[in-house]
């Protein structure tokens, strides 16, 4: 893919997130969970260069027909962000790209991280749990895969 390319999730990307049929890594399911139509590949390749092989994952999701490109990247600008992820509601959305996430960048050691998840069920839990979420991100790989990741869930809350 190219780097100016615009990647978004297609209708069986979609379903995959809610159905997990496909098995996905962590790291892929983390990174289709990102994948909105919004950002540019070199820029979820910046975003999450902490996951490793940023462009194979992409091909691999692509190759699935997990995700498409289009043709240009105005046209992808101009498609709507939010009916991307109409399939999964938001509060759901956020809590998935937080497990996926930290089980991608941590391992094993996301296992106490993800039973405190666990307990989260409304946007005012997951926006108090987040400063950890951060704080274990950032210590287990940097402080700016940290702070991208943040602000994505913070997005996604804004729409819950």
């Amino acid at each position: 893919m190219l780097d100016t390319a615009v990647p978004r999730k297609t209708p069986q990307g979609q379903r995959e997130l809610v159905e997990r049929r496909q098995k996905l890594h962590a790291r892929s399911r983390s990174l289709l969970i990102a994948v909105h139509g919004e950002h540019t590949v070199a820029e979820l390749k910046r975003q999450f260069a902490a996951l490793g092989d940023v462009s194979g994952i992409l091909d691999e999701l692509g190759a699935l027909g997990l995700i498409t490109v289009a043709a240009q990247p105005a046209q992808a600008a101009n498609a709507a962000p939010a009916a991307a992820d109409a399939e999964m509601p938001p509060l759901q959305l956020a809590r998935a790209f937080i497990n996926e996430t930290a089980v991608a960048t941590l391992g094993l050691r996301a296992f106490l991280f993800t039973l405190k998840l666990e307990r989260c069920y409304t946007k005012a839990e997951l926006t108090e749990l987040l400063p950890e979420y951060r704080r274990v991100l950032a210590k287990a790989k940097s402080e700016e895969f940290a702070a991208s990741m943040a602000t994505r869930v913070e997005k996604i809350l804004r729409r819950a």
